[in-house]
């Protein structure tokens, strides 16, 4: 059985999933900054967000550099760990700019649109 967020039940056991986005510190500066989203699409826009912001030498020096993980759960207990995507300020702006976002009205996208767009993001090496 699956639920709303990502999880799952198989007896009296749950399983899901979080995403974890990890803000680095500048070198030998502590432990990375890390926020938990229950949706992948929500830890990307935030994660584009800090990378946008870039290195940071003032206050808490972060690198710049931003991680996605997946985690995983059985019931309380984390079983696994996956990075899904590295992002720094480069990639975020590559992306956010690069890509023709459609507006509320146009989501009638063509097949023929959305395969060029898939095209384009191949060509630029996503």
């Amino acid at each position: 059985m699956k639920s709303s967020k990502g999880s799952s039940t198989t007896g009296n056991e749950m399983h899901r999933s979080i995403y974890e986005v990890h803000r680095e510190r500048a070198s030998g500066r502590g432990p990375a900054e890390v926020e938990e989203y229950s949706g992948l699409d929500r830890a990307r826009l935030a994660a584009f967000a800090h990378a946008l912001d870039g290195p940071s030498y003032t206050g808490e020096s972060f690198s710049g550099t931003v991680e996605i993980h997946r985690v995983r759960y059985l019931g309380r207990q984390r079983l696994r760990t996956e990075l899904i995507d590295v992002i720094d300020e480069r990639v975020a702006f590559r992306v956010l700019n690069e890509l023709t976002l459609p507006r509320a009205d146009q989501l009638h996208v063509s097949v023929e649109k959305l395969q060029q767009e898939i095209n384009k993001l191949a060509r630029l090496g996503f």
